[in-house]
């Protein structure tokens, strides 16, 4: 294993707290190369010998070769801050140095239509990571051909309506420019598709190892500790030949193919915690087989380390390995007909059939007579059936015992001891306060009616543009006793050994979160610092400091308190899973938004939202208002979707999921129910989903066709057996990070 520091480039050199956030920390799991290996000792031993030194590297091959991957191996082993940038074909000079802006006053921004004023608001506030096109689509959730047109109409519109005013521009530099003055090592994926000349040429000239480039407002020179790693992919559609000028400047060229057959088989156990070797082995080769079966009948797809992962998590999950091996490789590959047949003879011819059906047999004998100790905390739940089908967990998380564990699964093991338990006792279950309402101060009791007062007016500003405009709403924020925290120690005790379990395996991917400090003295930001501007240099913004590749995640659950939440204990199977999502993202320091709904309490109160949670105002006795989650009246889903993935939206956390706990249809009076319902919800759905939130529906009641089509097969989970609710939930929240 290389150690950190073997090949740092530049031992005297100071990075800023913000930079020592960008050099890719290797996990656990990660296995040195060769590659890695005979790259770090060409840059290091030529790095220091003038016209001799490596700096652009390029790294060609199939997806999931692990070109991004070496690339951040690299930036640990030199210690170098890592970003990237990705190029698209309408890539233009200003996607590569920057763009000049006009800078729109805020009078004249209010004047604008609502998806203009988003799109400029969403500019000024980039951090840097994407160019304008790409702020574009994610705004307008529309294509790069689009978003290039869209934006000289932006610009054209700013500059014809300026009231007679003097226009202001303001130059925003790209991260390829930011990367390149500073001495980071930058990763250009896919240059290849740019079918502009002119851009290709400004990429080359910064790739000179004495190079420059001029900029609007200045000229500035390669920092002598700039990598640039190409990584690009053979043959994909929408590729061409790499420029040959721009391969001319490359030093180091890596051919990337599939890794070994046993770094294949430790990657996917570190990946999704399967541990069977003898069926990984097997697995491996058929990918192994199918790859080079494609290259040898020139069939474009790849089976490549994506479609392991894949295949293998499918198969730990319980899938048939046969029927999954179509959904999750070979369809992946071709779905043509006599190209599948090609592929299929080569897996007969080989054995690789067989050997995949013995395999199958074998671990489902396995798993029946599994003989890892079950945990059995659930008190007075019936658990008989508890994950009888999932022996093997999913990314990594099992309900059983594992080797490494202590003997006592509720215990976090030593290597997580920098796990915090805000309001969490020695043994995990949260620690009782007596509740004293009394003693809280006037002060607090001002901040608490300051909180829920700006919840409803956010709330009712998001609604005032929706066909929910007309409604009645008000948002509560339950108050608990000591009744509820009586009621919620005595519910925790089953359940938190398991969520300890579960974040337990969670916690070594949560090493490097995000910050959010701000850094001051920059060309472009969210916080426009007034005390820069007598400096005259154009540093006056402040911006959030970029976060790693770690997982960023954010979780809203909302709960549907409808009227029928009281049948069939739906309602306490949902109150057992919202505490042990709370509980498990405290663990794991996850910002947590926990709503429940339900309408038609009054004629003046058509719509009542319970912020028991919120990441803005976050509170350890949370965890006892979750107790006064009840079965009121009707539900207006939309409604409480569109509150709730707003809340989310605006969220600097890289992954939003918003999960819907509900046992029944849309049905609110006067007439929302139906198809008008449905329409609202789906459009809901399709709205958020462009502003990056992803949406899951656990169904718990008797309407679950219903709610499947409403969401979408891909967002639907059944939940048949409401005693394992909790943990499933908890695990599939675990697999977004």
């Amino acid at each position: 294993m290389i150690e950190y520091g073997e090949y740092h480039l530049s031992p005297d050199r100071q990075l800023t707290d913000a930079e020592k956030k960008l050099v890719w920390k290797k996990p656990s799991t990660h296995r040195v190369s060769e590659a890695e290996r005979r790259i770090s000792n060409e840059i290091k031993r030529n790095w220091n010998r003038g016209e001799m030194k490596i700096a652009n590297i390029l790294l060609e091959g199939d997806a999931g070769s692990g070109k991004t991957q070496l690339a951040k191996a690299l930036s640990a082993n030199f210690g170098l801050p890592y970003t990237k940038v990705t190029c698209f074909a309408d890539m233009d000079k200003s996607d590569i140095i920057g763009a000049i802006l006009p800078v729109i006053s805020s009078e004249r921004l209010a004047k604008m239509e609502a998806a203009e004023q988003a799109v400029w608001k969403a500019i000024y506030e980039s951090d840097g990571f994407q160019s304008i096109t790409e702020i574009l689509m994610d705004v307008l959730g529309i294509t790069q051909d689009e978003a290039a047109i869209k934006m000289k109409q932006l610009l054209k519109r700013a500059a014809e309506n300026t009231d007679g005013e003097a226009v202001e521009y303001r130059f925003y530099p790209s991260e390829i420019v930011r990367a390149y003055q500073k001495g980071y090592l930058l990763e250009i994926q896919e240059p290849n598709v740019i079918r502009d000349a002119a851009v290709l040429l400004a990429l080359n000239s910064a790739l000179e190892l004495d190079g420059s480039i001029n900029l609007p407002t200045e000229i500035i020179h390669r920092h002598p500790d700039f990598i640039a790693v190409i990584t690009t992919n053979r043959s994909y559609a929408g590729t061409r030949p790499l420029n040959e000028a721009l391969r001319d400047r490359v030093q180091h060229t890596e051919k990337m193919d599939l890794p070994t057959k046993p770094i294949m088989i430790e990657r996917v156990m570190a990946k999704t915690g399967f541990q069977d070797e003898k069926v990984l082995g097997i697995l491996a080769d058929i990918i192994l087989m199918l790859d080079n079966t494609a290259r040898a009948n020139a069939i474009k797809g790849v089976a490549g380390m994506r479609s392991f992962f894949y295949w293998a998590d499918a198969i730990a999950a319980g899938a048939s390995a046969i029927e999954s091996l179509y959904h999750k490789v070979i369809y992946k590959i071709t779905t043509d007909s006599e190209e599948i047949k090609l592929l299929e003879e080569a897996l007969e011819n080989h054995g690789l059939f067989a050997s995949l059906e013995e395999a199958t047999v074998e671990l489902k004998k396995k798993r029946k007579s599994d003989d890892a100790i079950e945990i059995r905390t659930w008190g007075d739940m019936d658990d008989t059936d508890f994950d009888k089908d999932n022996a093997v967990a999913e990314q990594g998380i099992a309900l059983k015992q594992s080797a490494d564990s202590d003997s006592s699964s509720s215990l976090v093991s030593d290597d997580s001891t920098h796990m915090e338990r805000s309001g969490l006792g020695e043994d995990g279950s949260p620690r009782y306060h007596q509740a004293k309402p009394e003693a809280i101060s006037e002060e607090a009791k001002q901040k608490e009616r300051d909180f829920r007062k700006k919840l409803n007016q956010d709330a009712r500003e998001v609604i005032s543009n929706s066909i929910h405009k007309k409604v009645k709403l008000i948002v509560h924020r339950p108050d608990y006793d000591q009744e509820d925290q009586q009621e919620y120690l005595r519910l925790s005790k089953g359940l938190m050994p398991i969520v300890q379990e579960i974040a337990r395996k969670t916690l070594p991917y949560l090493e490097h979160e995000v910050s959010s400090d701000f850094a001051r003295n920059r060309y472009y930001g969210s916080k426009f610092q007034a005390d820069s501007v007598a400096y005259r240099d154009y540093k006056y913004f402040a911006k959030k400091r970029p976060p790693t590749e770690s997982p960023s995640l954010v979780v809203g659950l909302r709960v549907d308190e409808s009227a029928s939440m009281s049948a069939y204990g739906r309602l306490e199977a949902a109150k057992r899973a919202v505490m042990a999502v709370y509980e498990y993202c405290q663990l794991c320091h996850i910002p947590i938004l926990i709503y429940g709904d339900t309408a038609d309490v009054s004629k003046l109160e058509q719509m009542s939202i319970f912020a028991y949670a919120d990441f803005d105002k976050m509170d350890a006795n949370d965890r006892f208002r979750l107790m006064k989650i009840r079965a009121r009246s009707n539900n207006r889903d939309g409604m409480a979707l569109r509150i709730i993935a707003e809340r989310l939206a605006v969220s600097p956390q890289k992954t939003k999921l918003l999960i819907s706990i509900s046992d029944g249809q849309p049905k609110a009076m006067d007439d929302y129910t139906g198809s008008y319902a449905v329409t609202d919800m789906q459009q809901t759905i399709r709205e958020y989903e462009r502003k990056g939130i992803a949406f899951l529906a656990a169904a718990i009641g008797q309407d679950k066709d219903v709610i499947s089509e409403i969401y979408g097969s891909e967002r639907f989970l059944d939940i048949t057996n409401l005693h394992e609710f909790p943990a499933k939930l908890v695990r599939i929240i675990a697999r977004y990070l």
